[in-house]
């Protein structure tokens, strides 16, 4: 019965002292063990069975029994002892909290203590230290206002004397004297708040300005400029003239070093202040305009050469044109060439599904309005350098001796920026051609062969006028101070236009009568734009230059002849053919044959219609060098607008 109780009471144990498994890890680590008992997954039955495999183990059950009692009584007695121990230990923290407590506050008493003495050594110290601060603040004092009074008495003493010399015109010792006053006023720099250092400081201006003038008075009574006409003592030719400065030609380079050093260190200024500032903004005065940084440059250039020549005209002044050589190429390189936008041909193309609708065929031009403003401004600096560079040149050759003359020439420099000019207009001219390539493609891959009537322009003619219209006005608007060069954009504009026009109109194959009808509509709207291109979108109609003129109407006249003889008829083959020579004067079998790929006739029919052609074409006359050319005559302008007309006629009584 007991055994039973006692049973039961383990099971109770366990189920109350069951411990979390980090309780229990923690456990093993303080106190290890290898008895089974200490376990966390003890189990008694198992535990039972290895003490009592067999059924004739279970003969000493009794001794078992008696050493796992044992063993619980001595686990608490274990237990026993420890509780019994952990009764005093409370007591005993606190007798130490308390000793503790108590040496704290002696300590604190201690510290205290050594903090009043060292206060009232610190009072000792200062009241020691004081007497002998008083006297030194004393001496420093004494010693800065005997000087400053030495200072000022020198000062006054000095002044009064300059003035006294420069009366005299005794420059040699106004020399030394000039030079101790003027270090001695440095002194009182701090001190000019007071009237009469001021004062004293104004009389010493006025008597270096009265030194200059006087000084160069002399110079001009005794050495009268170039050119100028002697007074009535003095001879014709003055015999001191270059007597000096010969003296000094040979150590001159020292001069042409410091010019070479002080325009480089002009030239990294102009770059950080472009990078500072930033480009000339459209909209503004500065738009367009000529940068600022040349007329500095040109400035210094002109000071330069004056200074020089007063030195020296001989070889000098041709070092001297060097280091102008130099750095007019460095400022077309660092501030014009190098500060142009970059470029960039690519512009996409277009699916069949957009090819009708204008929103997505028009494309913004690659190019800012403010990148635009920028290339006008820079062509602008460097026609005004090309002009000035010139105009510097001759004045050169008028200052350097006879016998040098032949030696300044500044050709290079001027190609140099005659290249800044066309590399701009290179720019203006591909950024709006580019604009107009997506326009372009959009022609060439429209069918044309299934347009039903002629109506309006076309939306890609539409595109290509919006970019006109956008990018030239901003263009001439900015280069209203260099007419000629706009009309030289506008010339290459369209001496690269119109070719890729023409390319493009050989891709639109094939083509019906409608489709060449509705083409040769576009084309002749496209010349009527070309030929108010310069003028396009301004309030003064001013009417384009002849040379520009003849340019559009010979290369849109032959757009319009290539898409006439699209729409004549194939047959009889022979009135085609000689209709073709007479239209487009043109003996190249390559052309006819795209003509034929227009039509969209068959290998077959072009075969037959290409050895015609060669039969066909007119007997060449022989040239002035006894070989053959060929000559066509070329419908005039007068001709071919009556023709236009006539279609247009046709085309409105069609609709």
């Amino acid at each position: 019965m007991m055994e039973e109780e006692e049973f039961e009471f383990a099971e109770d144990l366990e189920a109350i002292l069951h411990l979390t498994p980090e309780v229990q890890l923690a456990i093993e680590q303080v106190f290890p063990s290898q008895d089974p008992l200490d376990r966390a997954d003890f189990n008694a039955v198992e535990y039972i069975n290895t003490l009592f495999p067999t059924e004739q183990s279970l003969a000493n059950i009794d001794d078992v029994v008696n050493k796992i009692r044992l063993k619980i009584r001595r686990l608490d007695d274990n237990i026993r002892t420890v509780v019994r121990g952990q009764t005093n230990v409370g007591q005993d923290g606190r007798q130490a909290l308390e000793e503790a407590q108590i040496a704290i506050q002696q300590l604190f008493g201690k510290i205290k203590d050594i903090k009043d003495k060292a206060e009232k050594s610190e009072q000792m110290v200062k009241e020691i230290t004081r007497d002998i601060k008083q006297l030194d603040h004393a001496k420093r004092h004494l010693t800065t206002s005997i000087t400053t009074l030495n200072h000022l008495h020198m000062l006054v003493g000095g002044v009064d004397s300059l003035e006294a010399m420069t009366r005299k015109r005794q420059y040699g010792e106004v020399a030394n004297l000039l030079q101790g006053v003027v270090n001695v006023l440095e002194h009182f720099h701090k001190y000019m708040g007071i009237p009469q250092i001021r004062q004293l400081s104004e009389r010493v201006k006025a008597a270096q300005s009265e030194l200059g003038t006087q000084i160069l008075a002399d110079f001009e009574e005794a050495f009268p400029s170039q050119g100028s006409k002697p007074k009535k003592p003095k001879a014709p030719d003055n015999p001191f003239h270059g007597i000096v400065s010969k003296c000094f030609e040979p150590h001159l380079y020292v001069y042409i070093e410091s010019q070479d050093k002080n325009l480089g260190e002009l030239i990294d200024r102009f770059v950080a202040d472009f990078r500072a500032q930033g480009p000339p903004k459209a909209g503004t005065e500065e738009g367009g305009a000529v940068l600022p940084s040349c007329a500095d440059l040109f400035v210094y250039y002109k000071k330069c050469m004056v200074q020089c020549s007063q030195l020296s005209t001989g070889e000098p002044m041709i070092a001297l044109t060097t280091i102008f050589q130099k750095f007019l190429r460095e400022y077309a390189w660092k501030i014009l060439s190098g500060n142009l936008p970059k470029s960039s041909t690519n512009s996409g193309g277009l699916t069949i599904s957009s090819l009708l609708k204008e929103k997505e065929v028009s494309e913004a031009a690659k190019f800012t309005v403010d990148e635009l403003c920028l290339i006008c401004s820079i062509l602008s600096t460097a026609e005004y350098c090309l002009a000035t560079t010139q105009q510097l040149e001759e004045k050169l050759k008028e200052k350097v001796d006879k016998v040098l003359v032949e030696r300044i020439n500044l050709t290079g420099e001027m190609d140099t920026f005659s290249t800044v000019i066309s590399n701009s207009i290179q720019l203006l001219v591909q950024d709006l051609d580019a604009a107009c390539d997506p326009a372009l493609t959009a022609m060439s891959k429209m069918p044309w062969q299934s347009v039903e009537h002629v109506g309006d322009q076309s939306p890609y003619v539409t595109s290509i006028i919006m970019h006109i219209k956008q990018n030239v006005p901003i263009i001439r608007d900015n280069l209203a101070s260099t007419r000629k060069y706009f009309t030289q954009f506008c010339i290459k504009f369209t001496n690269s236009f119109i070719p890729k026009f023409i390319n493009h109109l050989f891709r639109c194959k094939p083509i019906s009568m409608v489709g060449a009808e509705q083409l040769l509509l576009d084309t002749h709207s496209l010349k009527t734009v070309l030929l108010d291109l310069p003028s396009i979108g301004s309030q003064v109609l001013r009417k384009a230059p002849a040379s520009y003129t003849k340019i559009v109407v010979k290369g849109m006249t032959r757009a319009e002849m290539i898409l006439k003889v699209v729409m004549a008829p194939h047959e009889p083959p022979v009135v085609f053919v000689d209709n073709y020579i007479k239209l487009l004067a043109d003996g190249n079998p390559e052309t006819f044959q795209k003509i034929l790929d227009m039509k969209g006739l068959k290998r077959s029919e072009q075969s037959s219609m290409l050895e015609l052609f060669r039969q066909r074409l007119p007997t060449p006359p022989s040239g002035a060098d006894g070989g053959p050319s060929l000559s066509f005559s070329t419908p005039t302008p007068e001709q071919e607008s009556s023709r236009i007309r006539k279609l247009e006629k046709l085309i409105k009584k069609r609709l």
